[in-house]
């Protein structure tokens, strides 16, 4: 009977192994920086949660949801700045490898433009997208809102914490704010 048991538990045991085991692989793999990935970022507080916009040009859609290392879902990692360059050049050795393992990932870094911070979140692989972010309060009718401002260097907007204030507030532009860097 202990015989019988544990010729039927030993593929078991080892199958579990081995699938154990080809899941740390692919986690090593997804981290040892061959996709250009570094450390993972993390989103401030105040612009953790979700936002909406009914902007015209809200270029990230009509809702944008950060949580501390994410965006829309997708983990933010900061980006080894030769990745774009090998990508555009041919230079990965298994394209569609790369783009399989890094489709749910975003680039992000802090950048500093007329003296403000901005928190710049891109697609992985991205050309001149420029998606920069930054809290501001603002009042609107009297009260103080916390107002999620964006800008991808060429047109700008607001998201807003709730979508009736949003819709509210469609396509508005504060007076001092400069929403073309």
């Amino acid at each position: 009977m202990i015989f019988m048991l544990t010729r039927k538990l030993l593929p078991l045991s080892a199958m579990v192994l081995a699938l154990g085991l080809s899941g740390l692989t692919t986690h090593v793999n997804a981290t040892d920086n061959t996709y250009g990935n570094g450390a993972i970022i993390t989103v401030p507080k105040k612009m953790q949660g979700t936002w909406y916009s009914y902007d015209r040009n809200a270029h990230n859609g009509r809702k944008i949801t950060f949580t501390a290392h994410t965006v829309n879902g997708k983990i933010i990692y900061t980006q080894d700045k030769s990745i774009i360059s090998d990508y555009f050049n041919g230079n990965i050795q298994n394209q569609t490898d790369f783009d399989n393992v890094t489709k749910n990932w975003m680039s992000g870094q802090t950048t500093k433009m007329k003296n403000h911070l901005f928190y710049e979140i891109n697609p992985w692989i991205s050309f001149e997208n420029w998606s920069l972010y930054r809290v501001m309060p603002q009042k609107i009718n009297g009260k103080k809102h916390n107002v999620l401002l964006y800008s991808s260097r060429y047109d700008g907007g607001n998201y807003y914490r709730s979508k009736k204030l949003a819709k509210q507030m469609k396509n508005y532009k504060f007076k001092k704010v400069d929403y073309h860097l």
